[in-house]
């Protein structure tokens, strides 16, 4: 009876590790789903820049908004409409809000109103996150606003605060100045009154 020993073949071990050696260079060459993983590394900074880039949109049209509202409203007491009319200081918070738009929130919206005889009388503008010195200055809405923006060639500044809740409903970021989240947007005008007749 014949013992068969298995026969050793040289060149099967010697093409094993090429054939090791070309199945990794293979899989290196394999680029299958590379562009769905760059686009997971670069689709998270790229929606918050979008996100960033409409923020600050909506923020520049509500401020514009405001500002437009405001620079209709104290036209009528520039011009002497107001105190002829004896507009109150609710109807003038709506007139700003009626020059703005209907996106603007009418109950988010603050008036205050300083008037001074000349421009080197210190009159600062009222500061909306300053809690402290706005109670001294809330002017009651059944007031004429005469009252507050005096008579006629009289300088005044009117500063107008806007509630902005935008930022307080966005999640994970807080971007809002006021202490809930929201955005407190804050435009003041400063004028001389025209000589306009005195009633």
């Amino acid at each position: 009876m014949r013992l068969r020993l298995p026969i050793f073949n040289l060149r099967k071990a010697c093409r094993r590790p090429l054939f090791q050696v070309s199945s990794l260079r293979r899989l290196q060459r394999d680029d299958d789903g590379a562009t769905a993983v760059e686009f997971a590394i670069v689709v998270t900074p790229f929606f918050i820049f979008i996100l960033g880039l409409i923020g600050c949109s909506f923020y520049f049209f509500i401020m514009n908004s405001v500002e437009k509202g405001m620079d209709q409203a104290t036209r009528l007491v520039r011009t002497g409409q107001a105190v002829a009319q004896k507009m109150t200081v609710d109807q003038f918070r709506k007139a700003i809000c009626s020059g703005a738009g209907a996106w603007i929130d009418c109950n988010n919206l603050t008036v205050f109103a300083q008037a001074a005889d000349t421009w080197s009388d210190t009159l600062q503008p009222t500061q909306c996150l300053d809690n402290t010195k706005n109670q001294s200055q809330i002017m009651k809405p059944t007031d004429l606003i005469a009252i507050y923006t005096g008579t006629a060639s009289q300088v005044v500044i009117v500063t107008t605060c806007y509630q902005w809740n935008f930022t307080a409903h966005l999640p994970l970021i807080k971007l809002g100045n006021a202490p809930d989240g929201s955005t407190m947007l804050q435009t003041a005008t400063a004028f001389r009154s025209e000589p306009y007749p005195s009633n």
